[in-house]
């Protein structure tokens, strides 16, 4: 029987699996012979296998078997037996070993001489030792086996094609082998740089695994967007219906802005003072090669590439996009001590229609992760960049007064909150203050507001919002005061729909035990 031994020449890998091109050559001669194929994994689908050669050999009765079927004598065995050589050794020294220590008891016996003795003990460690090395090498050989010993078990273990083929001529004959290989997959991975002056520049690479058992080496990859369209499936309609159903009564809520609160707690951890310094110019590496079909899309990469067995990941650039932004420093101190400097780019500008994850780069230096949500809904998408350290904000409640109209039979509290902003940079900054007074769901309850800091206020909301530019080395104080009145014979409760947790995969808000994105269990 023929053997064909052929070497990965081209991957076209999907976001699960990949279609694998293999070549080799082989020496016929004229007439029907058999060929076994080698090189397919353990992972191949075996009923994606094709074969392919030059005009002149017709192929036929394709089928397959375990490489170990056609050899007679197994690498593996002769790995075993090698294994067990070393094991009886290392029995052997230690056999030695004990016997050395026994005899250097020589409590009672007499037949040996001083001298014996003394030469016996001055001996005694440096056998020891020596034989305990000995085991320790012997140990590390069989080690190095049982490894090799895996690899040359996969390798026995994998499918072999052999197909029967009828060579018109003698000569020598390209061969092709074509299949889908489970075992190779990529994930993009985001990367948001900038400057907080300049567009941001989001950049699209991919993170490619292979698990086949073999280390695929100078290859041409393409990646593709999705997987093959032959697997997809159109969803069959279902009727809609509708019926009167009671309707349940809701519990009051006076909601904050949840999209917002989320991003400020999933923001990374910067400073400003690092992006006001000027980083080295990055490394810029060549781009894949894009191109759309009605499906998915192809990313070619450049030249050709290695990609390792069951190693952490290959990386390669796909694409950069440019966005538009507009910077802003903004605080919300009812919620959150702090500033961050945020990015508002528009919706329609972001390139993707899903959550995603990016490291965040500010002049090139690594700041952490923020979770992008492209939400197709609004406007604009605010990107939370990090802290802003030198941006210090405190707020405290400085009265809160009680009293009770006799004549309209009302309880009436007065709340007063001080909020101060001070300016540790080395020059004027813009800074948006974000702050809420409640909102009445309840027509028996009154909200007055007194001072909004010269802000306006969302009737439906109760939030209001104001930019200030704060001097360097400046601090400016906002005042907050509201009136809340009803019947006093009554209590009002306050509620707020806060987060309680955070998903770690997405960053998304979670107040159950699933994320709402992306159904990860959050503990």
């Amino acid at each position: 029987m023929l053997q064909l031994v052929t070497n990965i020449d081209k991957a076209s890998i999907y976001r699960n699996g990949a279609e694998v091109s293999r070549k080799g050559t082989l020496e016929l001669t004229e007439g029907k012979q058999t060929l076994a194929v080698y090189g397919l994994s353990n992972s191949t689908r075996l009923d994606t296998v094709r074969l392919f050669s030059g005009e002149g050999i017709v192929c036929s009765n394709q089928r397959f078997e375990q490489i170990s079927e056609k050899n007679s004598e197994l690498e593996s065995e002769k790995i075993r037996t090698q294994i067990q050589m070393l094991e009886n050794q290392i029995e052997v020294k230690s056999l030695q070993s004990e016997l050395w220590r026994s005899n250097g008891d020589f409590t009672n016996r007499s037949s040996q001489s001083s001298s014996e003795i003394q030469e016996y003990i001055e001996k005694l460690p440096e056998r020891l030792e020596k034989l305990n090395k000995d085991v320790i090498e012997l140990n590390k050989e069989i080690s190095k086996l049982q490894k090799k010993l895996e690899e040359v078990e996969t390798t026995e273990n994998r499918p072999l094609l052999i197909v029967d083929i009828d060579a018109k001529r003698s000569g020598t004959f390209p061969f092709e082998v074509k299949y889908y290989e489970n075992s190779a997959n990529w994930s993009p991975v985001y990367e948001l740089h900038t400057d907080s002056k300049s567009p941001i520049e989001l950049k699209m690479r991919a993170r490619i695994h292979q698990y086949t058992g073999e280390d695929w080496k100078d290859i041409a990859v393409s990646l593709y967007s999705g997987n093959p369209s032959a697997s997809g499936r159109l969803p069959e309609i279902a009727p809609v219906y509708l019926n009167i159903q009671e309707q349940v009564k809701a519990r009051n809520t006076a909601a904050f802005g949840g999209m917002a609160q989320a991003k400020m707690a999933a923001a990374p951890m910067a400073s400003m003072e690092m992006m006001m310094d000027t980083a080295d110019m990055r490394v810029e590496t060549e781009e894949a090669e894009v191109s759309e079909d009605e499906t998915m899309t192809e990313y070619a990469l450049p030249g050709r590439k290695d990609i390792i067995n069951g190693s952490e990941g290959t990386m390669a650039d796909l694409q950069k996009y440019t966005i538009e932004t507009e910077y802003n420093i903004v605080t919300i101190p009812c919620l959150d001590p702090n500033a961050y400097l945020i990015a508002t780019v528009k919706a329609e500008d972001v390139p993707f229609t899903s959550n995603i994850n990016a490291a965040v780069y500010l002049n090139d230096m690594y700041t952490g992760q923020v979770n992008i949500s492209s939400e197709l809904t609004k406007e604009t998408i605010e990107i939370t960049l990090g802290k802003e350290e030198r941006i210090h904000v405190s707020r405290h409640e400085t009265a809160k007064k009680t009293s009770t109209t006799l004549f309209k039979g009302q309880k009436v509290v007065e709340h007063s909150f001080e909020t101060k902003i001070t300016n540790y940079a080395g020059s004027d900054v813009k800074v948006t203050v974000k702050d809420q007074i409640p909102v009445s769901q309840d027509k028996e309850i009154t909200v007055e507001a007194k001072d909004t800091f010269g802000a306006s206020v969302e009737s439906e909301s109760g939030l209001l919002s104001k930019t200030l530019s704060i001097p360097s080395g400046k601090t400016e104080t906002l005042t907050l005061s509201y009136k809340v009145s009803w019947p006093k014979d009554k209590n009002i409760r306050e509620t707020r729909k806060t987060v309680n947790k955070w998903c770690p995969v997405c960053g998304s808000a979670v107040f159950g035990r699933f994320c709402p994105e992306c159904g990860s269990v959050v503990n």
